[in-house]
């Protein structure tokens, strides 16, 4: 699992967890895998403001993460098989978890309005301490040319 710290001049360090594609033929998370998850935040909680976990599971899968009992990101950026979700407080509102559309026809925008503490009983509270919200892209926003050869480029549709 690959780990990176963004920090901008001034501004609070954000972990990023890049959580790896799960082993061919695989329906359930590892409890190894798990585990890792775990052990990650573990040792980056009081380092940073914020964990944020990018998962390319599924659903189903993302859904046996936030049921784990150890510590658990901030943020899951899901992706993969399943529902997009415009964002749901999961793991006793201590993770806000989003999962992309299918087709790529929206954005989804999270504001951390107030940065988590280090206190074990913090939890998320839509339009307190953050909002999640979904634009659709709809006619009215034109295609960026650099960046439709940027995706072409990458073998995206």
């Amino acid at each position: 699992m690959e780990q990176h710290i963004l920090q901008t001049a001034g501004g609070p360090r954000i972990a990023v967890l890049l959580l790896p594609p799960l082993p061919k033929g695989a329906k359930d998370v590892p409890q190894n895998l798990i585990h890792q998850v775990e052990n990650a935040v573990h040792g980056l909680r009081g380092t940073v403001k914020l964990i944020v976990a990018m998962s390319p599971w599924g659903y189903a899968q993302e859904q046996e993460l936030l049921k784990a009992k150890g510590p658990l990101p901030d943020v899951l950026l899901g992706s993969g098989p399943g529902i997009g979700l415009v964002g749901t407080l999961a793991n006793g509102s201590k993770t806000a978890w989003v999962r992309s559309f299918a087709q790529g026809k929206s954005v989804l925008r999270i504001e951390v309005l107030a940065w988590p503490d280090e206190i074990s009983t913090f939890k998320w509270t839509e339009e307190q301490n953050i909002r999640m919200t979904l634009f659709g892209l709809t006619d009215q926003y034109q295609e960026n040319p650099q960046l439709l050869t940027l995706m072409q480029h990458m073998g995206t549709d």
